[in-house]
């Protein structure tokens, strides 16, 4: 077993180990004086300080980790010092040094026997020297005002080296500054030492009356000091109990604030309490100290965010980029909590590090543009918590990142945004850092959900398991209304009609948990319920589902503009045994707009009982949007249905041609499909209006449209070009395709008889030409110049080699007749 700890520094083992030795030689000098004298009545010294060690006093510290532990072993040290000689004063030191570090380190043991052996040596002989006699001291012929004064220099002298030589030792150690660990950890002990000191003295000075049993005396005297520490010690203890209740009562209330602040926004539930546990193991690596800047630091990193409660929650959870006047609302937030935590009269510095904890290591942070050393140490380790926590959290605009890379990003800010030593400490204890980040998401996600699991739980876990349904309650509150928030945002993203109605249930099932949703329009002359839009199990069998207004649950709730919840939904699926026995429970939602129905929303559960209160008033609240967004999109299909479609012929129009073909060439050029584009032109049309007029001529063109319609694949589509032109669209089809489908159109189209009346009928005939894609042109306008190219050539060709030359447009009178 190693003598040291490993990470000791050579000059702490130097100085312990130079301690040890010469402590070592003195003891073992005293020891052998105190063995040889004939004076034995020192044992009983011993036995007095064995028994003061096994009850000790333990005296609670405000803000300390340990207590300050006070016997009366001080008693025996000093009384030994007085009646034997410095040597036995030794020995006794060394018994109680002993007990006092047994279950220490043996280098501990060792140091602390050995220093104590030398300051009770050098104490000892300086007493002597002072007082101008040798040991042992006759009581009987002391000089008591001379006597009292240097024991009592004695004594604060005794405390001095005994202290100090342990102060130092702990600065080696720890690297903590020596004053500094002497007045945080050993100022009290002097009233222990001075206290000794006078129980000695009267337990010398008592040799005046009864030499030979005055040391009996010593047991009232320990147990009057003992029992004057132990009444004074009630009160401290009292006094302490109600200042660890009152801080007790200030850290739940800091606590319960900062987790209201936390479950204000959706997306970073248990940041705040993280980002503590962060910020502490940093300030333990930075060795941070200091007591007050430490309890700072522990509310300021629970409180940090408190500015947050002035921010707008759509800020807080936009998922795309801040916009300028975004981003400067939200650097308000330091300022804005330390404002609101300045009315406050904390005793440490938790504004200073809330206001500053945005400011960078460069000097280009906010709220004041502090720089390096001039931000507050508490600050700049708050900030690399914050930051890292953030990194490695959801947040709207961006999935958490890794370890890896949120350590990449703070390392590269270090000496930008980041004070480098705190980013040193950071990178260097990760792992442990992590570890105890993960263990505090544990301890958030602990609680208990169930009535019966609270019931079992004692009273401080049920007062816990409050709290934190207290706060989802909050936390769901503020989902609800972000909620709100993105369906109205994301309903006025896009008119058409499936994407809204595909957005608006997407955005219900993400907050209200349900197996299905079916969203019904009302088809007012057919007096129908149609599902426009299903989503969950069974989707595609409750698409095949339509109700008349008043049948089912859902026909009942469009014909009473009433909302039901937790009912059968049984009677929406008719014969459908499937639908009928999978659910168990619906909440069914009118959508109305000016008292007149648009729709119904349907959510359909496997459980009983599923929805709540809450999901109700959510639905009730998104109603109007989604009634006003659905109509708007229907509203707009139609207009946009109308401008492009041609009026005359029912085929969509030019305006529908040039966004179409744009689309489908994009969606080729995609997926590497042919596509072909026919130009067509009806052969003399201009005669039919001519000889029967533009009515009969309107009335052909209607004809035309539905024969090419016909001829044409269902995936293809016939648009009106302009007047007697016609364009055909053929998706994955090549040269090779359109060539067949251009002379099925114009066999077809030559051998068709258009009837003008009961006796007349016209035949036309018409030309065309081809262009494919990507062989002759990727952009539309080349495709049409090819094409219409094309299509002259194959009007000269027909105008040549027809059995019906072109431009002679045959006209019947009667059955058979022509002319």
């Amino acid at each position: 077993m190693k003598l040291f700890e490993q990470n000791m520094s050579s000059q702490a083992r130097l100085y312990v180990l130079s301690v040890i030795v010469a402590g070592t030689t003195i003891l073992a000098f005293s020891l052998y004086h105190s063995l040889i004298s004939t004076d034995v009545r020192w044992l009983y010294l011993a036995c007095l300080t064995i028994f003061g060690r096994l009850f000790p006093v333990r005296i609670p510290q405000f803000r300390k980790t340990y207590p300050l532990i006070v016997t009366t072993s001080d008693v025996f040290i000093f009384t030994a010092m007085l009646l034997f000689g410095p040597e036995v004063a030794v020995t006794i030191a060394s018994i109680d040094g002993t007990i006092t570090l047994a279950s220490k380190r043996s280098y501990k043991i060792l140091f602390n026997v050995a220093q104590l052996s030398i300051i009770t040596l050098v104490v000892g002989h300086v007493f002597y020297q002072l007082l101008g006699s040798s040991p042992p001291l006759d009581p009987t012929v002391v000089d008591i005002p001379q006597f009292f004064v240097t024991l009592g220099f004695c004594a604060v002298l005794h405390f001095i080296l005994n202290s100090g030589a342990v102060a130092l030792a702990i600065a080696l150690t720890t690297e903590r500054g020596m004053f500094e660990a002497w007045k945080q950890d050993f100022l009290w002990v002097c009233l222990a030492t001075m206290a000794g000191a006078s129980g000695a003295a009267l337990i010398f000075l008592y040799f005046k009356a009864t030499p030979g049993y005055a040391i009996v005396v010593a047991i009232p005297v320990v147990l009057i000091i003992y029992y004057a520490y132990q009444v004074n010690l009630d009160r401290v203890n009292q006094t302490l109990l109600h200042l660890d209740q009152l801080n007790r009562l200030y850290h739940s209330t800091i606590e319960s604030l900062a987790m209201a602040i936390d479950a204000k926004d959706a997306k970073t539930h248990g940041h705040i309490q993280r980002v503590q546990t962060l910020t502490l193991g940093l300030a333990d690596f930075c060795e941070l100290t200091d007591e007050n800047e430490r309890e700072g630091l522990k509310a300021a990193s629970l409180l940090h965010d408190i500015g947050k409660l002035a921010i707008p929650e759509y800020i807080l959870n936009k998922p795309s980029v801040l916009t300028n006047w975004e981003r400067e609302k939200m650097r308000k937030h330091p300022t804005i909590g330390a404002d609101i935590l300045s009315s406050v009269d904390f005793p440490y510095p938790v504004v200073p590090y809330v206001r500053y904890h945005h400011e960078k290591w460069d000097g280009t942070g906010y709220p004041d543009g502090l720089k390096e050393n001039n931000i507050p140490v508490g600050a700049r380790i708050l900030a690399v918590a914050d930051c890292y926590d953030a990194l490695r959290s959801d947040r709207p605009y961006r999935p958490k990142l890794s370890l890896k890379m949120a350590l990449e990003h703070v390392v590269t800010e270090s000496g930008k945004s980041y004070d480098p030593a705190v980013v040193k400490q950071l990178v260097e204890h990760i792992d442990e850092l992590e570890a105890a980040m993960k263990e505090s998401e544990i301890r958030i996600s602990l609680a208990a959900s169930e009535e019966t699991a609270l019931n079992a739980l004692s009273s401080d876990d049920q007062t816990a398991v409050e709290k934190k349904t207290v706060f989802h309650e909050i936390a769901s509150t503020h989902t609800e209304v972000q909620a709100v928030y993105e369906v109205s945002k994301s309903l006025g993203k896009s008119l058409k009609l499936s994407d809204t109605l595909s957005l608006l249930a997407e955005k219900i099932q993400n907050l209200i948990p349900s197996t299905s949703c079916s969203i019904y329009l009302l088809e007012e002359q057919e007096g129908k319920l149609v599902p426009y839009h299903t989503s969950g199990m069974y989707a595609d069998l409750l698409r095949e589902v339509e109700l008349g207004v008043g049948d089912g649950i859902t026909g009942w709730v469009t014909a009473h503009k009433q909302h039901l919840i937790n009912v059968s939904p049984a009677p929406d699926f008719g014969d459908s045994e499937v639908l009928s026995t999978s659910y168990r429970s619906c909440l069914v939602m009118p959508l109305s707009l000016n008292n007149s129905i648009v729709g119904v929303i349907s959510l359909y559960s496997d459980k009983p009982d599923n929805y709540s209160q809450d999901n109700l008033r959510f639905m009730e609240t998104i109603a109007d949007h989604a009634a006003t967004a659905i109509r708007n999109a229907i509203i707009y299909e139609e207009s946009q249905e109308d401008a492009h479609t041609d009026e005359l012929t029912g085929l969509p129009n030019l305006r529908f041609f040039n966004n179409f073909i744009e689309r489908e060439l994009k969606r080729s050029g995609r997926t590497g499909q042919p596509l072909s584009l026919l130009m067509m032109d009806l052969e003399h049309f201009k005669e039919v209006n001519d000889k029967y007029g533009h009515k009969i001529g309107n009335r052909i063109l209607i004809g035309i449209a539905h024969f090419l319609r016909d001829q044409l694949r269902d995936s293809d589509t016939c648009i009106r070009y302009a007047g007697d032109e016609f364009i055909a669209v053929l998706p994955q089809a090549g040269k090779d395709q359109a060539k067949h489908a251009i002379l099925r159109i114009q066999e077809a189209l030559d051998d068709y008889k258009f009837m003008v009346d009961e006796d007349n009928f016209v035949q036309v005939g018409i030309s065309i030409g081809a262009s494919s894609f990507p062989e002759n042109g990727r952009q539309a306008d080349l495709l049409l110049v090819v094409a219409d190219h094309a299509m002259y050539k194959d009007k000269f060709r027909r105008r040549k080699g027809k059995k019906y030359p072109a431009g002679v447009i045959r006209f019947d009178k009667g059955a058979g007749n022509l002319s």
